[in-house]
């Protein structure tokens, strides 16, 4: 089985660079860390945040700047793991083959980071659109490559709407993490297979255990779990 993983706010914390990002950027920013992402993750994007709040800000103008420093290494330094990063992506390796899929513009930053927050060697590949086409186009061109991501039995998890939307198109089983952008309820809308609110919850002695059990501790005795209903969900809508 092959598991799929988004990157910024599913196994990185990427909340302290969007947020000083977007302080310097919009200087007339008041708004706390905990303000900033709680109206991220439960009403919408910088484009309606800068409406509602900062209209005498060009928008446009705004997205270029962001796009141009959301990458440079002064605002990657600020990534971190989640506290379960490791535990979960060590453990999903003995059983399982693990890809990442990220909408990064750098795939050389990309690697840089990977090595640094010491996530690269859980990858058997990591795949980034670097502003060439979208998530959607790339994984269709793996598939194309690769019969085993086809599977239907592969798993997608990310933060994101778009992201499930994605996953359910091509069939996997996709889980939708509500730590990162977007919050449960948003999440919800857009009917993933299960949300999980960290990471660890998706290992078969986890906290709700995962309807497909993910992996055993020990694979010498698996011990696998029935899969209970699904998560019922709400209308899908755009991000």
């Amino acid at each position: 089985m092959k598991v799929i993983f988004d990157l910024d706010g599913t196994i990185i914390d990427s909340s302290e660079r969007m947020y000083r990002l977007f302080c310097k950027l919009v200087p007339q920013c008041r708004l706390t860390k905990e303000e900033y992402w709680e109206y991220k993750r439960n009403k919408g994007n910088h484009k309606k945040l800068i409406e509602t709040k900062y209209p005498e800000v060009d928008f446009y103008e705004f997205n270029s700047k962001w796009m141009a420093l959301i990458e440079t290494d002064e605002y990657l330094d600020m990534d971190k793991n989640y506290p379960d990063t490791i535990e979960v992506l060590d453990k999903l390796k003995v059983n399982h083959t693990l890809y990442l899929l990220t909408a990064r513009q750098s795939k050389t930053k990309l690697m840089v980071e990977l090595r640094r927050l010491g996530l690269l060697g859980f990858f058997d590949k990591v795949m980034a659109t670097e502003g060439q086409c979208t998530k959607e186009r790339l994984l269709e061109q793996e598939i194309k490559k690769s019969l085993g991501l086809a599977d239907k039995s592969n798993i997608f998890i990310s933060d994101m709407g778009k992201d499930i939307q994605l996953g359910k198109k091509i069939g996997y089983y996709c889980i939708g993490i509500s730590h990162g952008f977007m919050s449960r309820s948003r999440l919800l809308r857009y009917e993933p297979d299960e949300i999980v609110g960290e990471l660890v919850e998706i290992l078969v002695n986890g906290n709700p255990p995962c309807p497909i059990h993910l992996t055993p501790t020990n694979p010498q005795n698996p011990s696998p779990s029935p899969s209970p209903p699904k998560t019922p969900g709400t209308t899908t809508s755009a991000l």
